[in-house]
């Protein structure tokens, strides 16, 4: 699992994901909504006539201080007065008055709730109190509550909807269950006409359960075989990743489209690594980490989340098959695969030679696959098409593209409902994932849709959704590698300077980076120019000479870099000009003296680092380093922990790559040293999370293979004074 932010996950409530919690909140057989009334558009009286006609009846009581009825149920003026028992209660009253109704339900038996009220946390600081108070409440009683500021949750399997919109009853009931932060996502998504709903819940601001919790009890539920996530942060990064591999174990997909994710989330500081990478990379290193299908709009969601819901088994290997009828449809088809990263299986010999044997002598036999005009004229050409494919030991989802306008009269329409029935016919005779796209968005004509909607054959639109959704579908072959659960331990004296919040200068980042094992250039700090002069000798030249100041993390900004010195006049001519230049540029600062350094031979620069992006924690940064590294922004982020499969990959991303494996008859650099650097720096960031704020060894000299790395440049950045890892 990977390290995450204990400070920020410890401000949201935790639980034990209970299954009669949440029972009661997906599954309640009596329900409480407080605030029922006949007013039209009131979200809580919309919700008890939902109740109503979902055939609730005695079983829902409506609570109002004042009227007699709601909707011809006899209502109580408040839970005190009501002799039953509740599992659940919808609240649909002000604010300011969620925290007792919350007591007054528990005290009713109830163990879940749907707040529904707005003017919480979203409107500010006063907000923001009485949230805390009704989250203060729900965990004392622990209490499983949706919302606040939602439209509550539907279990559409069940037909239980604490929903206060009537659209709940527009979604037609499938395998896919809805988790959004958005009310209108929601609805969007369930009323698509694309999908079949389990269950659909407006989380709101998610102050009690959020997507973890909600992920959990779907984990177990029968009615869901999916679930689709439109989602604006996450809350506890720990709990969704233990969710995750619940839904992992159960064998259900999870599909997420993240909103938000323009605004950068870099940290503010003033390391180089916070600000070549955004939160979003962060989101998608995680949900890599954790399985996750990232979807990037409502298309693709639906679509994706289409195809992981309806297919009837997991594809057994990642291979993907294709066939059309037109040449032009696959060459449009194979830009979308290739900028998508999905490549197609090349045919085994003996496929190429059963299709040459069943097509024309004018056909091309490959991967795609080009079934021509001639399928129309022989019925059985496609179907001996598709077994030969699925017969191929490559491919292990067959996905067929034909196109079929809305627009065509019913006769025109009828060719391609042709190949669909065939295509039915196949899928329900075949054991591999069978798939049909159309190329375009608006779908297929219902006269071709007929035949695959009554078997079950998964039908796609619009290109690249569709083909996304395919690539989605291949990953479903290949099962995820556990992650490391090893916890680096850090050294004590190091714990301590980090606590004080003091910054570090170059000379002691160095040290603190020695102590880990990692490799520094030799330097010494002197105080005059003749000890540096003496000191040079020493180490041997060329050398380079640096101001060495904790209020000076940008040297060459005050004059305080000089490289490339070769003898001892050069050093002190050096030394006297940094000082100089230092003074004037920067008069306040402490000087500590002048870094006296060994200057690296032939290398590639590279950049390592350590980024905080919240709620993560700190990311592992790596790219091409330099003066240029801002200009080049060529760098690729991991959440540790990382070993050094995990390191050599993330290198892999990035530019950098083509340097160290020797660009342009260059020697071949010691990439693999690199990744060791980037496995420690991982497991820096483990030990000292909550102590660092962000780190910079920038640049890190890759030597030639063999001879290792060295650190030319660093600092790190401690986290605030007197802040404690996990506060």
């Amino acid at each position: 699992m990977s390290s995450i932010n204990a400070a920020a996950s410890a401000a949201w409530p935790q639980y034990e994901a209970t299954e009669n919690r949440l029972q009661a909140l997906f599954e309640p057989k009596h329900v409480a909504v407080i605030g029922a009334t006949e007013r039209p558009g009131a979200p809580a009286g919309v919700a008890f006539r939902n109740l109503i006609e979902a055939g609730f009846g005695a079983n829902a009581v409506p609570v109002h201080p004042a009227a007699k009825t709601v909707f011809g149920t006899p209502a109580v003026s408040s839970l005190a007065d009501y002799k039953g028992t509740i599992d659940c209660a919808i609240i649909g009253i002000s604010a300011d008055k969620v925290t007792q109704a919350l007591a007054d339900a528990a005290a009713a038996g109830a163990r879940a709730a749907v707040v529904l009220a707005s003017g919480f946390a979203e409107t500010g600081a006063d907000g923001r109190r009485l949230q805390q108070e009704f989250v203060e409440t729900a965990r004392r009683l622990n209490m499983a509550v949706c919302g606040p500021n939602c439209m509550g949750l539907a279990n559409i399997a069940r037909d239980i909807p604490l929903f206060s919109a009537e659209s709940w009853k527009s979604a037609p009931k499938g395998r896919l269950a809805i988790l959004s932060h958005s009310g209108s996502g929601v609805i969007s998504l369930a009323t698509s006409g694309r999908l079949g709903i389990s269950q659909m819940v407006s989380a709101g601001n998610s102050a009690v359960c959020d997507m973890a919790e909600y992920l959990e009890y779907l984990a177990e539920d029968e009615a869901t075989g999916a679930a689709a996530l439109f989602m604006e942060s996450i809350r506890d990064p720990r709990a969704f990743a233990r969710a995750m591999e619940r839904m992992h174990q159960s064998g259900k997909p999870v599909v997420a489209m993240r909103v938000g994710r323009s605004a950068s989330g870099a940290a503010a500081s003033a390391a180089h690594t916070g600000s070549l990478v955004s939160s979003d990379d962060a989101f998608l290193e995680f949900f890599r980490q954790t399985g996750v299908i990232v979807a990037d709009d409502m298309d693709e969601l639906i679509e994706i989340s289409n195809l992981m819901s309806t297919l009837r088994r997991r594809p057994a290997k990642p291979g993907v098959g294709l066939i059309n009828v037109s040449g032009g449809e696959i060459a449009h088809a194979c830009d979308i695969a290739e900028s998508l990263g999905l490549g197609f299986a090349k045919l085994d010999p003996s496929t190429a030679e059963n299709l040459r044997s069943i097509l024309p002598g004018f056909a091309t036999v490959s991967n795609p696959l080009d079934a021509t005009g001639a399928v129309f004229a022989d019925p059985t050409l496609y179907p001996r098409c598709l077994s030969a494919l699925a017969a191929d030991p490559g491919i292990g989802i067959l996905a067929v593209v034909q196109d079929a306008p809305t627009g065509l009269s019913d006769e025109g329409a009828s060719n391609y409902a042709l190949i669909a029935q065939q295509v039915a016919d196949f899928s329900a005779g075949n054991d591999i994932p069978t798939v049909f796209i159309s190329n375009l968005s608006s779908g297929l004509h219902p006269t071709a849709r007929a035949p695959l909607e009554q078997s079950g054959v998964p039908s796609l639109n619009g290109t690249r959704a569709a083909l996304k959704a395919v690539l989605a579908a291949t990953k479903l072959a290949m099962p995820r590698a556990p992650l490391s659960q090893k916890q680096p331990r850090p050294l004590l004296q190091w714990v301590e300077r980090l606590k004080t919040g003091v910054p570090l200068s170059e000379y002691e980042t160095k040290q603190f980076l020695a102590a880990h094992g990692i490799a520094v250039t030799r330097e010494v700090i002197a105080t005059s120019a003749e000890e540096a002069a003496r000191e040079a000798t020493a180490i041997g030249f060329p050398v380079v000479l640096k101001v060495s100041s904790r209020d000076l993390p940008h040297k060459t900004e005050v004059g305080g870099v000089v490289l490339n010195l070769r003898s001892a006049e050069e050093v002190q001519s050096a030394y006297h000009r940094i000082m100089a230049s230092v003074s004037r540029h920067a008069p306040d600062a402490v000087v500590e003296g002048i870094l006296v350094q060994e200057m690296a031979g032939d290398k590639v620069e590279a950049i390592v680092g350590l980024a905080r992006h919240d709620p993560f924690g700190l990311a592992v940064v790596v790219g091409s380093g330099g003066v240029l590294v801002e200009l080049l922004q060529d760098v690729a982020l991991s959440l540790p922990p990382l070993d050094l499969s995990a390191a050599q990959a993330q290198i892999g991303k990035t530019r950098l790559a083509t340097l160290l494996a020797g660009y342009r008859g260059s020697a071949r650099a010691d990439e693999e040293a690199l990744a060791d650097l980037l496995v420690k720096v991982s497991d820096i960031a483990q030990a000292y999370e909550g102590l660092i704020a962000g780190l910079d060894l920038n640049p890190v000299a890759v030597m030639a293979s063999g001879q290792g790395v060295r650190v030319l440049d660093a600092l790190l950045f401690p986290a605030e004074a007197g802040q404690e890892e996990g506060e």
